[in-house]
């Protein structure tokens, strides 16, 4: 996989016409790291696939598997500039995030509306926040469902991070498009097919094997929040 990768790594220099150290200012990776990687002595971690990602515009699944698309397409966010533009900090301390309305489905799945609707917004402390990324690429969601279960209840609040628009290399859960439809769901990268796995964390679903190309990664779920019932 290392050779395979570097080798992408060097298309991907090619392609934008950058020389090394170009390519090193314009995604703020270190000289020494970019020749590890094109040597395959290592591979990059999450916080570099993030740059790459953010800074170039890059399909870090094409990076790492081979396939799909080398540049991702741009997808209607689930918060747009329009609803984050009343993100206010309270004092120095806390940023106000939006819960879209309506429910992602942890099962068969929600079709998106049109227009996201704010319900409510919750405070997080902005010194988190900021260490997450860019707060306006974030957004609450609330789950339905039981196929997340117990990692995710139906009615549970979860952070949705669009700034983590791509599966990293030791996968996690995330907010997906699937066959127009808005899913949350663990997502684990098969390196030696070049496909994704879908995973359901309640055993009595199936999971289910797609190439990259079959869904859209909408951002990584950072942070959950449940309410205690009486």
């Amino acid at each position: 996989m290392q050779n395979e990768l570097k080798d992408r790594l060097k298309i991907l220099i090619d392609r934008l016409n950058f020389n090394y150290k170009e390519f090193c200012k314009k995604t703020e990776i270190p000289y020494p790291t970019l020749m590890d990687y094109l040597s395959g002595k290592r591979l990059p971690g999450y916080e570099n696939l993030k740059k790459l990602a953010m800074h170039l515009n890059i399909s870090i699944d094409w990076l790492i598997t081979g396939e799909g698309e080398m540049f991702i397409e741009k997808h209607k966010p689930l918060v747009t500039p329009e609803t984050t533009k009343e993100y206010k900090s309270l004092g120095q301390d806390y940023i106000l995030i939006p819960m879209v309305s309506g429910k992602i489905s942890a099962g068969k799945g929600l079709v998106p509306v049109e227009d996201a609707q704010i319900e409510i917004k919750l405070a997080f402390r902005s010194d988190w926040i900021r260490r997450k990324g860019d707060h306006t690429k974030m957004s609450l969601i609330r789950v339905e469902g039981d196929s997340m279960e117990p990692t995710l209840f139906s009615g549970d609040i979860v952070l949705v991070d669009g700034n983590r628009n791509f599966v990293d290399l030791h996968g996690g859960i995330y907010a997906i498009y699937v066959n127009d439809s808005i899913m949350i769901k663990r997502i684990q990268l098969l390196f030696n097919e070049k496909k994704l796995k879908i995973i359901s964390d309640n055993p009595k679903y199936e999971p289910i094997i797609v190439p990259p190309d079959d869904i859209h990664v909408i951002g990584k779920v950072i942070w959950i929040g449940r309410e205690i019932e009486k």
